[in-house]
């Protein structure tokens, strides 16, 4: 009895110990996932100042949802894409930040897992660039890829005592799409005699599905079937 009398005290102060080590260990694991948010912070256009009397939005949702960091396991974040500025936002307690766009990183969007993933690619307009495209359909071999793009216009004054002054606006742009293979990010040709050049190998056989299925190279869902058959061949 005496025997367990000095057990005891000796227990309870091991126990305290743990539930210590693993309450320092858990502050610790998030004070490194926040000095990691902060490693990833851009420099930052968080275009504030823009917003405040612009018409329409920078922003693919508005409002914050959440979201999974691939390099913080499961867990959660609010986010928002600011397709403006290319950037993907995030929210902490007391303040927003925007991710660098230079890290690779694969950010997932619980309601829906639609997925961002940041690639090395030449956009549309010929520039080199590191950002955040959606990942649509991704097998081993080949990834359909889509940027998305919302324009920024100036406000446009009234050109005489007539006309109505034009305020500044966030307007959505068409969406481009991209294509991953053999570790390459390359534009994805909207026309089809430049779509099957892309695919040489399988041009025959892709030529007469698109045309039997009717595939519009321009439409995101149609794509995603067309690179799902891709995969079949």
């Amino acid at each position: 009895m005496t025997r367990i009398k000095l057990l005891i005290p000796i227990i309870l102060l091991s126990l305290c110990a743990t539930e210590i080590s693993y309450a320092q260990n858990t502050i610790a694991s998030e004070s490194m996932r926040a000095r990691d948010l902060d490693r990833m912070q851009s420099a930052g256009q968080l275009n504030n100042n823009k917003l405040s009397n612009a018409v329409g939005s920078p922003f693919i949702k508005e409002s914050f949802e959440l979201v999974k960091l691939d390099k913080f396991g499961d867990r959660l974040y609010q986010a928002r894409y600011n397709a403006n500025l290319g950037e993907m936002q995030i929210k902490r307690e007391n303040d927003t930040i925007a991710l660098n766009n230079s890290e690779d990183m694969t950010i997932t969007f619980t309601s829906d897992s639609k997925t961002y993933k940041t690639y090395n690619y030449i956009n549309k307009e010929g520039i080199s660039k590191q950002g955040f495209l959606v990942v649509l359909k991704e097998t081993e071999s080949l990834t359909l890829l889509q940027e998305e793009i919302v324009k920024f216009y100036e406000k446009k004054p009234a050109v005489s005592s007539y006309a109505k002054e034009k305020p500044a606006e966030y307007k959505r742009a068409n969406d481009v799409y991209y294509y991953k293979q053999d570790n390459k990010v390359s534009l994805l040709p909207q026309k089809r005699k430049d779509f099957l050049k892309s695919f040489p190998a399988h041009s025959d056989k892709l030529k007469t599905y698109i045309k039997k299925n009717r595939i519009n190279l321009k439409d995101h869902e149609d794509l995603i079937t067309l690179f799902e058959y891709i995969n079949t061949l």
